[in-house]
């Protein structure tokens, strides 16, 4: 199941877990579709992230989703080169690596429509 940030949730998008607080207090129960009050309480309870099902109507959590083999093998041939020191087997790297991929392909849209 993806996990988005809690800016990324929009009302519709189902949580796959039980979202909770600090405390262990049960927010948003699994299964249940977010209203536009229930992302308030969980921006209000300080919740930074969630799982989430993509929904019927909502936009993919996530980005790399959509695009084809090649694209996806350019993108990240692009931005592998932007780092020192690659260390594919370290966890950080992956997960740094997988954000800053992501974040490209937020901000190549149009250009991928182009090619």
């Amino acid at each position: 199941m993806p996990k988005i940030k809690i800016e990324q949730a929009k009302e519709g998008m189902v949580v796959s877990s039980d979202v909770k607080n600090v405390d262990s207090m049960l927010l948003v129960p699994a299964g249940c579709a977010l209203s536009e009050r229930q992302i308030n309480i969980l921006n209000a309870w300080g919740v930074m992230e969630l799982e989430v099902l993509v929904a019927d109507g909502c936009e993919a959590a996530n980005p790399l989703a959509g695009l084809s083999a090649e694209d996806l093998e350019r993108l990240a041939a692009e931005v592998k080169a932007r780092f020192w020191n690659v260390d594919e087997h370290n966890p950080v790297f992956l997960e740094i690596f997988k954000l800053a991929l992501q974040r490209r392909v937020q901000t190549s849209t149009g250009e991928l429509a182009a090619t």
